[in-house]
């Protein structure tokens, strides 16, 4: 039995060892600096590389994590979250962090909107840049204190769900209306469930379906696409809570 357990630890390290990081910059030399921080906290490949080389990269290991410089361009500071969207598009599993030099508003809008599954201020220590890329690995989202209140001013902006109809989504069915609702108010895929009278599963794919027509990927887009209805209420009993640096996806 004991052989079983250090057999599957040594699968479990392996597996690890085979995350890769790929981090884009504007500076080639700051980028491979902070490449080597990256090795030395988690003990996995990272890799400093030019924006033109990522997408063919990608395509030739999937336990990849990408890191990306919001400004890769200082002429044209856009440059950054146009190629976070394309990796989005290209590679939906592939988790994103984006580099931001100040956590804006519009800036962090916009990383989580081109796909990020993390957005980390520059500024920050290198000790919660770690967190951050340990938070994104595991399938969380990621944002640092600033960031988080950009994205808790989302909710706080919501429309009251419960004053939802199907006048302002007529692409949704009454069922996947209800879904909507419940996941605007915060709840778990589990309490939706149990409220519904549905399997999980079922929940999942609603929300899967939910997502493909608003066009939005995940819950964070779904409330940003919310908000951007015009719709103003107070705060939900979610909006409420203590800000966290860690959100669960």
């Amino acid at each position: 039995m004991r052989s079983e357990i250090v057999k599957h630890q040594s699968v479990l390290q392996v597996a690890e060892a085979r995350l890769r990081i790929l981090i884009i910059g504007r500076d080639s030399l700051l980028s491979g600096l902070l490449a080597n921080a990256v090795m030395h906290y988690l003990g996995c490949d990272a890799i400093a590389m030019h924006s033109a080389d990522l997408m063919r990269v990608l395509g030739t290991n999937d336990s990849t994590l990408v890191i990306i410089n919001s400004d890769l361009d200082s002429k044209q500071g856009a440059a950054g979250f146009d190629l976070a969207a394309r990796v989005s598009c290209a590679h939906p599993d592939t988790p994103i962090v984006i580099l931001l030099d100040l956590p804006t508003r519009e800036a962090v809008t916009k990383a989580f909107h081109c796909g990020a599954n993390g957005v980390f201020c520059r500024q920050d220590s290198i000790t919660e840049f770690i967190e951050c890329i340990e938070h994104v690995r595991r399938g969380m989202l990621w944002a640092g204190k600033e960031a988080s209140e950009v994205v808790l001013g989302a909710f706080r902006s919501l429309p009251d769900p419960g004053t939802l109809t199907e006048a302002d989504s007529k692409t949704l069915t009454k069922r996947e209306l209800q879904v909507v609702q419940c996941a605007a108010r915060g709840k778990s895929n589990k309490t939706i469930a149990s409220e519904l009278c549905l399997s999980e599963h079922t929940v999942k794919n609603y929300l899967f379906r939910i997502f493909e027509k608003l066009g939005v990927s995940s819950r964070v887009e779904l409330l940003f696409y919310l908000t951007a209805q015009g719709h103003s209420v107070a705060p939900s009993r979610a909006a409420q809570e203590k800000p966290t640096e860690a959100v669960s996806a």
